[in-house]
């Protein structure tokens, strides 16, 4: 598949002629470095090359480098016109540079900067004049999944508060890690796995991944900044025969809904976290999630379809909490050191080391 040009590399281009137009070769050097970086990157087969070696994982090849690129366009959407230059380069850059690392380690250890920073200085080769790029890239793409130093999830606190430096330029580290990783939590559906070989091969991944390519098969993702609202549907397709639902069927279908359920909360999670590092994601208070469901019900060898309409089909995630949701249980489950008991203990520690 050719590369289509997406929306954000659009808007690079065009804030980079407006920072710089007073120097037009400025704007055409800036966005030749993106360019360059990407089209080696596509020539070389570096991204393609990720699919091929890593033939269980959802694809993470040049198009889904282009649905992330298109995602965080949205995500964005008008906040564009409002960043400089700079950022919006640094952007489009740490998505490109974010998923090599599954070119040369095991998907455990793909997210690590030095394990990007390898394939980042070969495309580079090193040149001088990239040195703060050098260095700020592959630790912000880093951030887009892993553990912390901590042992929790939080990558993005990793990052120093304050802005650091590219090309004289401040850059927003900790909003634009937040940015790439929720771009890269929406990057799913069809796209990222193979309908022909799922449908024709039965899902030929190991046992762990085949549930992913399902889960792909089945999801739609929409961006909706007017709506405040991220969409996900999922269409259910429940084989039958002579009207019955087989227990094979049953199986399939709960093993899916489960995971299903799970990738859900996931994306919550992420919306809710990766807003708290970046502002420019404020707009999205809620997840509104569709439920479809069809049934193919083979009858004397014709296949007939049948929508089943439930009333809970649609599911609103939300931000909005109400005083009188707050239960103390809750807050003490995640925060055991600030349970009554555990604070007056350490108060009576903290008398006695001072009698």
């Amino acid at each position: 598949m050719a590369w289509n040009q997406q929306e954000i590399e659009t808007a690079l281009e065009k804030r980079l002629k407006k920072k710089f137009s007073g120097s037009l070769s400025e704007a055409t050097k800036f966005f030749g470095y993106y360019t360059y970086a990407r089209d080696i990157l596509l020539s070389e087969g570096i991204f393609d090359s990720i699919k091929s070696l890593k033939r269980d994982l959802s694809d993470h090849g040049q198009d889904h480098i282009m649905n992330v690129l298109y995602n965080a366009g949205k995500l964005l959407g008008k906040e564009l016109e409002k960043l400089d230059a700079i950022q919006v380069y640094f952007i489009c850059t740490i998505i490109l540079f974010h998923d090599v690392g599954n070119l040369i380690a095991e998907r455990e250890t793909h997210h690590q900067q030095d394990t990007i920073r390898e394939v980042y200085d070969y495309i580079r080769d090193k040149k001088r004049e990239f040195d703060e790029e050098r260095m700020l890239v592959p630790e912000v793409a880093s951030k887009h999944s892993g553990i912390a130093g901590d042992g929790s999830k939080d990558t993005i606190n990793e990052l120093s508060i304050t802005p650091p430096y590219m090309f004289n330029t401040e850059i927003y580290s900790r909003r634009c890690a937040a940015l790439l990783r929720f771009a890269d939590e929406l990057a799913e559906g069809p796209h990222r796995t193979s309908l022909y070989m799922n449908k024709y091969y039965n899902y030929p991944y190991k046992n762990n991944s085949a549930i992913y390519h399902k889960y792909g098969e089945i999801t739609k993702v929409n961006i909706d900044r007017k709506g405040e609202r991220i969409c996900l549907t999922y269409n259910f397709s429940i084989p039958a025969k002579d009207g019955s639902i087989t227990e094979e069927s049953h199986k399939d279908f709960i093993e899916l809904y489960s995971f299903v359920i799970k990738r859900m909360l996931k994306v919550e999670a992420e919306r809710k976290y990766c807003k708290y590092y970046c502002d420019w994601l404020a707009p999205f208070k809620k997840t509104h999630v569709t439920f479809n469901y069809i049934i193919e019900d083979e009858v004397q060898g014709r296949l007939k379809s049948k929508r089943i309409n439930l009333d809970k089909s649609v599911l609103l995630l939300d931000d909005l909490v109400l005083p009188s949701d707050v239960k103390p249980e809750m807050f003490f489950t995640n925060k055991k050191e600030y349970e009554p008991e555990t604070v007056f203990s350490l108060i009576k520690v903290a008398l006695n080391e001072k009698e």
